[in-house]
């Protein structure tokens, strides 16, 4: 049973965690950096507050999906644990999950910094990515997204947000439910366009995915997402991403022509014709190949 001993420490399956900072916070979490006192190992502890049921089960479905896998590109779940609390109390349990510690960093504070990626870690990087958005999509999941660098490997994390691979939309409620759901936990930046209105009868894909790492892919060679810009200034994101034009900066002779092709094609409006995950490990993996041998 985890519960807090001080306002500075927690144990979680026997660990006693010392907190340090916060790092991060979500709709109903924070996540800090924390010390284990036993092996004074750096960790990132990831507190989530219920307050219903519902986020209740949406904090086990989390647990359950970090335990569906195990990869070296998408997080491992060490311990967790749950505090109980009075039915009639305004937070009804706690729940503590314990991750590796990644002092790298996330990706966007990389693009913050404005990190400039040579081409074979830029390939080195995305593919790594790719690599554990595959292992998520094998098992007819999709994930919106969020990343942490650990050196030049990216590393998926935030399992709460993932979904069925294929979802079909029946009725306006479900419609508004999903869209509602991508309200919440997909950066609009980096949104597929099928997501920002759902229609009845529509059908919701993994390839929601490919396009939010077209973005990705786009941000890693140009420090930005092709959206920012729109975002800054306050126009409307959902209408320049449904127009299906993506501007590119001129440093994009940068890089090869296959990286640029392969991310236009992850951007594209039209679902179906975006590439599969698989599809576009092969393109740029011929790139990455490409690029050694020059070197």
């Amino acid at each position: 049973m985890g519960c807090l001993c001080g306002r500075q420490s927690v144990v979680i399956q026997g660990q006693k965690f010392h907190l340090i900072r916060q790092i991060g916070e979500g709709s109903f979490s924070y996540v800090f950096e924390a010390r284990n006192t036993a092996d004074s190992h750096r960790y990132a502890v990831k507190k989530m507050s219920c307050h219903t049921n519902e986020e209740e089960k949406r904090a086990r479905d989390e647990i359950e999906n970090y335990q569906r896998f195990s990869h070296s590109n998408l997080v491992s779940l060490l311990y967790h644990d749950q505090v109980k609390y009075n039915p009639d109390a305004h937070v009804t349990s706690i729940v503590w999950l314990v991750f590796p510690y990644f002092k790298n960093g996330s990706l966007q504070n990389a693009f913050d910094r404005q990190t400039k990626f040579t081409t074979r870690v830029l390939l080195e990087l995305f593919l790594s990515i790719c690599e554990g958005v595959r292992q998520i999509h094998d098992k007819q999941m999709a994930h919106s997204n969020v990343m942490l660098l650990n050196n030049s490997h990216g590393i998926i994390l935030d399992f709460g947000s993932m979904t069925p691979a294929s979802i079909s939309i029946t009725n306006r409620s479900e419609a508004q439910q999903w869209q509602d759901w991508a309200e919440e936990n997909c950066c609009v930046q980096y949104r597929a366009p099928e997501l920002f209105h759902i229609e009845t009868n529509a059908l919701i894909t993994s390839k929601t995915d490919i396009f939010s790492l077209g973005g990705i892919l786009y941000a890693c060679c140009f420090g930005k997402g092709p959206f920012d810009d729109v975002y800054s200034r306050g126009d409307s994101v959902a209408l320049a991403i449904a127009s299906g034009r993506i501007e590119l900066p001129v440093q994009s002779s940068t890089y090869p022509t296959i990286i640029i092709d392969t991310m236009l094609s992850m951007l594209r409006t039209e679902p179906n014709q975006r590439p599969s995950i698989n599809e576009v490990i092969d393109e740029l993996s011929s790139a990455a190949r490409l690029t050694m041998n020059i070197a």
